[in-house]
Order: C-alpha cells, then sequence, then structure tokens
C-alpha cells in the first residue's frame, strides 16, 4: 500500500510538471504572399519527451523536422532529459490550411524552454528565424512581408536571423515608418535572454556582414567552357551597378564593400571552376545592389523599369531549334518564360509607399537579370546542326506536366513553376515546359525526402559523383559539388536531382527528335535535303526503273510469242490487251 501511494504521488508530481501551455504570436506568409501573425500555442502533457502537432492546419515535412529540432534543443537548454510530450497548434491560419518551412523555429524553441523552465514571456515581439541542432538560428524567406505583418499588428520589437545587406536597407524602411526595431539574433540563447530576462541583443555594424572566400576543392569544368561567358559577363553586369554607387557616406560604403566582396567571391569560384555557382551569387546580388542603388537614391520608377525589362525581353532573337542548340534554347526560353511571368504578376500603382514600391522594384529587377541571361545563352548558343521539329516534344511535355500536376504541389514556388510550364505548352515551347516540369517534380521528391536526413546525406553523396550528358545537367551538376563541399547537403541533394532529371529528360527529347534538314553555317536553312536523304531516294528511284525495264521485257516476249501463233496473225496488238501494257 506504501508503495502505491508513492507511485500515486510521483505520478502527481509529473503531471504538474507536465502541464500548462504557452502561446505567442509569430509571422508567417498567407497565400496572397502578404505578411500575417498566427497565434502559436505550445502545451506539455506527461509522456517521453515526443513531439506531437495538431492535425489542422497540415504541416509539410520541412516544418516538422524544424519542430523536432526546436523542442530537442529546448530541452538541451534546460539541461533535463526528455520527460514530457510537447503539443503544438498553429490555430486558426488565415486563408490557408498548409504550414512548411522552418521559420518557426526560433520562436518555438523559445516557447517551449519558457514552459519547460516555468517563465514567462514579453508580448512585444515577434520571432523569426530557422534553428538547428546546434542553436543557431537561421535564415528564413520573406522578411519584408514578415515585418511587415509585424508592424502593421502593432509589434514594438522584430527579431530576425542576420540579414543580408539588401533585407537591412528594406527594414530600415519599415522600422522608420512604424517606429518598430528590428533585432539581428545569431543563437535562440540571444532570443531567450531578450523574451525572458529583458537582455540587449548586441547588434553589429554593416560593414561586419561580409563573407567568406569560398574554401573549395577545384571543379573540372572543361566540358562547360561554352558556359564561362555566359557566368563571366553576370559578374560584369553586378560590377557594373556596384560602380555607380558613388555616395561617400557610410551607408555607400559599406555597400561598396559588401558587394565588392561577393564579386572576389564569384571570380574565386569561376577560378575553381563552378561556374554556375558563381553566374548564380552574381545574380542574386545584381538584383539586390541595383534595388539598394534607388533606395539610396530615393528614386524608383517603377514603370520605366517594367518597360525596360520588356523592351529587354522583345530584343530576344530566339534561332531555329537544332541538334546541336537545342539545350542552350530552351535555356533562354526558360528564362523568359519566368521573365514575362514576373512582369504580369508584379503590380504598380501611384499609391504604393515607399518601402511597397522598393519590394516590387526587386521583383521587376529578376526580370530583368532573366532577360540578360537568356540572351548571354542565345548568343553562346553554337551554329550549325540539323534542324528538329519541337512538336515531336509534345507527348513528353504532357507526360511531364501530368506527372507534376498529379503530386499535390503546395508549395507556391513550385505551384508558380508548374503554370510557367503549362503556359509554355501552350505557346508550343515544348522544351522549356519539360525542363519546368522535371523541377518541379524533382524539388517535390526532395521535400519530401527530407524528413529523413540521413538519407539525404547518403544520396547526395552518391548523386553529385554521379556524372551528367546533357547540358543543364553538367551545369546543376557542378552547382551540387559546390554546395556539396560546402557542407549544404541538402542543397547538394535537392541540385544533384534535377541534374538527374535534366539528363533523363534531355535524353527522351534526343530520342524524339526527328531530324528537317541541315544548317548551313550562317544557320539558315536551304530547301535542299540532306545528301544521306538525297542518296536515299535515287537508289530508290534506280530499284523502280530497273524492276519496271523486267516487266516490259517479259511482256514484249509474251507479245511476241502470240504474235507468232498458230492462227497467224501479224505482229501487233493482241486480243483484249491494252495498248499501254506495261508502261510505268
Amino acid at each position: 500500500m506504501r508503495y502505491l501511494l508513492l507511485l500515486v504521488a510521483l505520478s502527481c508530481i509529473v503531471s504538474a510538471q507536465c502541464s500548462g501551455s504557452i502561446s505567442q504570436y509569430v509571422p508567417a506568409i498567407v497565400d496572397d504572399n502578404s505578411g500575417s501573425l498566427v497565434n502559436v500555442s505550445v502545451g506539455l502533457a506527461p509522456g517521453d519527451g515526443q513531439t506531437y502537432v495538431a492535425v489542422w492546419p497540415r504541416t509539410g515535412l520541412m516544418a516538422q523536422e524544424s519542430m523536432q529540432l526546436a523542442v530537442a534543443y529546448a530541452y538541451e537548454m534546460t539541461g533535463k532529459e526528455p520527460s514530457c510530450d510537447v503539443l503544438i497548434d498553429f490555430g486558426a491560419m488565415p486563408t490557408t490550411g498548409y504550414i512548411e518551412g522552418p521559420s518557426a523555429g526560433a520562436a518555438l524553441t523559445v516557447m517551449t524552454y519558457a514552459l519547460l523552465e516555468n517563465r514567462t514571456m514579453r508580448h512585444d515581439t515577434v520571432i523569426t528565424g530557422s534553428v538547428d541542432s546546434a542553436g543557431a538560428v537561421g535564415p528564413v524567406g520573406g522578411l519584408y512581408e514578415k515585418a511587415s505583418g509585424a508592424a502593421r499588428m502593432g509589434a514594438s520589437y522584430f527579431i530576425t536571423p542576420v540579414e543580408n545587406v539588401y533585407e537591412v536597407f528594406l527594414l530600415q524602411e519599415i522600422e522608420e515608418r512604424y517606429g518598430m526595431t528590428v533585432l539581428q539574433a545569431r543563437t535562440v540563447e540571444e532570443v531567450a535572454g531578450f523574451m525572458l530576462d529583458n537582455k540587449s541583443i548586441a547588434q553589429e555594424p554593416l560593414t561586419a556582414i561580409k563573407r567568406e572566400m569560398p574554401d573549395a576543392p577545384a571543379y573540372d569544368s572543361s566540358s562547360l567552357s561554352a558556359f564561362t561567358p555566359v557566368a563571366s559577363a553576370m559578374v560584369t553586369l553586378e560590377q557594373g551597378v556596384i560602380g555607380r554607387i558613388s555616395g561617400e557616406d557610410n551607408e555607400s560604403e559599406a555597400v561598396r564593400g559588401f558587394y565588392g566582396n561577393e564579386v572576389q567571391r564569384q571570380q574565386k569560384l569561376l577560378e575553381l571552376g563552378y561556374l554556375f555557382s558563381a553566374a548564380n551569387e552574381a545574380f542574386l546580388d545584381y538584383i539586390e545592389v541595383s534595388t539598394i542603388d534607388v533606395i539610396l537614391e530615393g528614386d524608383v520608377d517603377l514603370p520605366r523599369k517594367k518597360g525596360e525589362a520588356g523592351i529587354c525581353l522583345s530584343g530576344i532573337k530566339r534561332p531555329a531549334l537544332t541538334d546541336s542548340n537545342f539545350e542552350w534554347v530552351i535555356g533562354a526560353d526558360l528564362r523568359e518564360a519566368w521573365a514575362e511571368d514576373k512582369l504580369n504578376k508584379t503590380e504598380i500603382n501611384d499609391k504604393m509607399l515607399a518601402d511597397e514600391s522598393y519590394v516590387a522594384y526587386h521583383e521587376l529587377m529578376y526580370a530583368d537579370a532573366w532577360c540578360h541571361v537568356a540572351k548571354g545563352l542565345v548568343e553562346a548558343a553554337p551554329s550549325g546542326g540539323t534542324a528538329i521539329d519541337e512538336s515531336a516534344w509534345k507527348g513528353i511535355a504532357e507526360e511531364k506536366i501530368e506527372e507534376a500536376g498529379g503530386l499535390g504541389i503546395s508549395d507556391s514556388e513550385l505551384a508558380s513553376r508548374l503554370n510557367i510550364a503549362q503556359d509554355s505548352y501552350g505557346k508550343g515551347r515544348y522544351g522549356a515546359a519539360i525542363y519546368d516540369a522535371v523541377y518541379v517534380i524533382e524539388n517535390q521528391a526532395s521535400d519530401e525526402a527530407e524528413n529523413d536526413g540521413g538519407a539525404i546525406e547518403e544520396n547526395a553523396s552518391v548523386l553529385v559523383m554521379e556524372n551528367r550528358s546533357s547540358l543543364w545537367g553538367r551545369i546543376y551538376q557542378s552547382h551540387a559539388a559546390y554546395l556539396y563541399a560546402e557542407n549544404e547537403t541538402a542543397g547538394a541533394y535537392r541540385a544533384a536531382r534535377f541534374a538527374k532529371g535534366l539528363d533523363e529528360a534531355a535524353a527522351e527529347m534526343a530520342q524524339a527528335m526527328e531530324p528537317a534538314q541541315e544548317i548551313t553555317e550562317n544557320g539558315a536553312g536551304g530547301q535542299e535535303e540532306p545528301q544521306e536523304s538525297q542518296n536515299g531516294t535515287v537508289f530508290i528511284l534506280g530499284a523502280i526503273a530497273l524492276i519496271s525495264m523486267l516487266l516490259f521485257i517479259v511482256a514484249v516476249i509474251v507479245l511476241t510469242r502470240r504474235s507468232h501463233g498458230s492462227n497467224g496473225q501479224r505482229p501487233g496488238k493482241a486480243d483484249g490487251a491494252k495498248q499501254k501494257k506495261g508502261r510505268v
């Protein structure tokens, strides 16, 4: 009886320790890409340290993994063994029934820690940022939208991961308009200190946000030498904008210093053979520094920028497809389609606030940058080759789009790419439709695989070592190798998987191609058939002539025998025979 009472008492103590809940607003991006706040609740229940999430709204694999990391690190902060189950409820999500991404990780870590330690959190602050197993606060998307949502809801502070230079300038505009203070945090401990103990978070100056030079092994890019001018041109384009920032104030100097360092990174990547990686960094930096330039000048002309991008796109001269250039042309078609989609979706009006106009300008710069890349790919495309009929790929495009459409896509970026693939299909650009559909298929598969980090690690190590045969397969494979060298395993797996998918699609397309006519060195096709086709035609006609001659000889012999028969008739027309018997 004594032991039974002891067990009951211990059970009551555990139940008391594993009880209670805490709520906090966290930022979210909703269906219309605007920022909003969601009231998240974390509760405790007797158990053995499991993490449970309410069935509605549904949560993606990346979000689930982020929650598990958050709870695990919260227990690590307490120094206690997991003894309670953690229950997470996102409540009523505005206009959506699906949650994906790791951006609530830092907030959930601090909330769980406060609940386990029976501490009270301040409620004038909104937190965004992922968390890893070491407690580092990592980058997330949509900072501007999330900060705007927090400011509109009256938050006094907004805690973010360490931002890049563009984000710093953009969020400064929100701080000035709403009076909200933006704080950058590197660790969950810093966030917890602020939220629970009112400790300040030290802020680093803008000049301290430079990235280190890449430290990756050299990559053999000899098979991609034709892509070098495209990558170098993107770096040069970025340098041109940096050169336009001429102010002598601290902010201008910081921008020049940061992006000057970025150019050095990209030049180093080019030297190491990571051509696409260098071009990709330069592409994003070109967009950001161009937007910062108009922020510093305080002069943003959205109609003019939209018009410039449209003129650029109208200047793309698409060459005829051949078996030599089709991958280059498809690459240009893709970027042209992305740019047109961005122009169509970026709304501008005269009533936009300053920070809203800067965001719109940033979006239009994507169209601008994609147009430049598309032109570069067209210029790099080899001349000559045998013309191909793109309609031969129509069936493949239908299959890929149907496969992608049946995956139940919830990610907004993938859904957008699927829509673009469908638009390209409608325009008869089946190659671009195939490549975009493959992107959706492979990235959806990568999302699903990320719930098992061990599998990602193992598969990435195998995929990045494989050889690729298609142009874009080799290009993305090189980027996968760079990401893997930088310990960005998930990104490497994603890029390598996409590279493999592109290889398989290119092989299908090559098999379906039917050569139509030889292209001259000037790229113009004549009316004559290829020599091989002419030779075949001559052989067939000769054979037909020989057979006709033999038939004629046989007919003559038969007629002659009939004319010298027992009836004594003269040679001439046979009874019942047609005058032109045997004539071909």
